[in-house]
């Protein structure tokens, strides 16, 4: 509608207002109607700052061992020549992180704040405790090999081997209900800081692949 046509149209709005008051006719009349808004406390996507949140660490007195033998044409010979079998025990110290690099979705269900955000990650390689480790090795049979070799292989294997052992299903899982207490710990202080409005509970919620 050009400018013309909206005068034009405006004119003839108050011609119809002057008619109905000369002759008592009511011609407007007021229309109420609810406006459907997005309330921001529904989604709120809250950007972090990079790097990462520890959340939870699990400690774990590992055992691994580390068997030395020998080949004889491609075979194992161990159980005629000897063998030797070196064992660590040691308490080791899983810390898991979430990314403060990614979005954070918060939103209102109930009562309640639910805020989702990515799964805690472990902190590779996780720590050992050396001081408490115990180390021993057993040799049998005719020629065992020797204990310094053992050992030497069975350190080089340990890392690897709690590498793997972080990322297992059941170690995620037994540090999820500390993890999800420090995210919503920090969390609330962060809507405490941001919002005058009433306070309300957060409950964590984190992104976790199938099967985890």
């Amino acid at each position: 509608m050009n400018r013309l046509s909206k005068s034009l149209a405006a004119l003839a709005v108050v011609a119809l207002v002057v008619a109905g008051l000369w002759t008592g006719t009511t011609v407007l009349r007021s229309k109420e109607e609810k406006v459907t808004l997005l309330d921001p406390a529904q989604v709120v996507v809250l950007r972090t700052p990079g790097g990462f949140l520890e959340v939870a660490t699990l400690v774990k007195t590992e055992t691994f061992g580390w068997r030395s033998s020998y080949t004889c044409l491609g075979q194992d010979c161990g159980a005629f020549l000897g063998e030797r079998v070196g064992e660590i025990r040691v308490p080791v110290h899983y810390t898991y992180r979430v990314p403060l690099a990614e979005s954070w979705i918060l939103k209102l269900e109930g009562d309640a704040y639910v805020l989702t955000v990515p799964a805690p990650v472990p902190l590779l390689p996780p720590a050992i405790d050396t001081a408490k480790a115990e180390i021993t090795s057993v040799g049998g049979g005719l020629l065992p090999p020797g204990a310094a070799g053992n050992q030497t292989n069975l350190l080089k294997n340990l890392g690897p081997e709690l590498t793997a052992r972080a990322q297992r299903v059941e170690y995620l899982r037994a540090q999820l209900p500390a993890a999800e207490k420090t995210v919503g710990e920090f969390a609330g202080k962060w809507m405490k800081a941001q919002t005058r409005g009433p306070s309300r509970p957060v409950r964590v919620r984190f992104d976790l692949a199938p099967g985890n």
